[in-house]
C-alpha cells in the first residue's frame, strides 16, 4: 500500500462516486444518503465543529467518515460520527482508525464526547478505538469521551 492522507472531501468528485458505488454493492446505503443530503443542502457538515474527510491514496478516495453535531442531544455539546466507510480492498490497513482518530482529534476542539450507530459488524472495530457501548438508547449504539487538547498532560 502507498502512502495515505487524509482531507476534507466533497461528495460530488468522481473518486466519490467510485467509492459509493462499492457501498451499495455491498447494501450500504449511507453514502448515498450523505450525497443526497449534501445536494439538497440539509447536511453540508458546516455547521461549527463539523467536518467530513476523505482518506485518499494518490488520487483514489478509499475511506471517509463524517463529523455532526449530534442532532438528539439538544445541548450541543455532543458530536455524531457519521458516514464512515473503507473500501474492502484497504480495510485491516489502518484506513478506518485514521479516520476515527482524525474525527476525534477535530471534535475535541468542541465537543466533549461522540455518538455513533454501527452496525453489529462494527461494533468491536469501534470499541477497540475507545468507544463504550451505550444500551438503551434509540439513536445510539457507542460513545466516546473525549479529553480536551491539554487534559491529562
Amino acid at each position: 500500500m502507498s502512502v495515505l492522507s487524509l482531507r476534507p472531501l466533497v461528495p460530488d468528485a468522481a473518486t466519490f462516486q467510485v467509492l459509493r458505488g462499492k457501498s451499495m454493492a455491498e447494501g450500504f446505503s449511507m453514502l448515498r444518503r450523505l450525497q443526497d443530503h449534501w445536494r439538497d443542502g440539509s447536511n453540508t457538515f458546516a455547521k461549527p465543529g463539523e467536518a467530513l474527510f476523505g482518506v485518499f491514496e494518490g488520487t483514489s478516495l478509499v475511506g471517509m467518515g463524517g463529523l455532526n453535531v449530534d442532532p438528539y442531544f439538544a445541548d450541543g455539546g455532543s458530536g455524531r460520527v457519521r458516514h464512515v466507510y473503507v473500501d474492502p480492498e484497504f480495510r485491516r490497513h489502518g484506513v478506518g482508525r485514521l479516520l476515527i482518530e482524525a474525527i476525534a482529534c477535530h471534535a475535541r476542539a468542541r465537543f466533549a464526547l461522540l455518538n455513533l450507530r454501527a452496525p453489529d459488524a462494527a461494533h468491536a472495530f469501534y470499541e477497540a478505538l475507545g468507544f463504550e457501548p451505550v444500551k438503551g438508547e434509540q439513536f445510539a449504539t457507542h460513545r466516546r469521551l473525549l479529553t480536551m487538547p491539554n487534559e491529562g498532560s
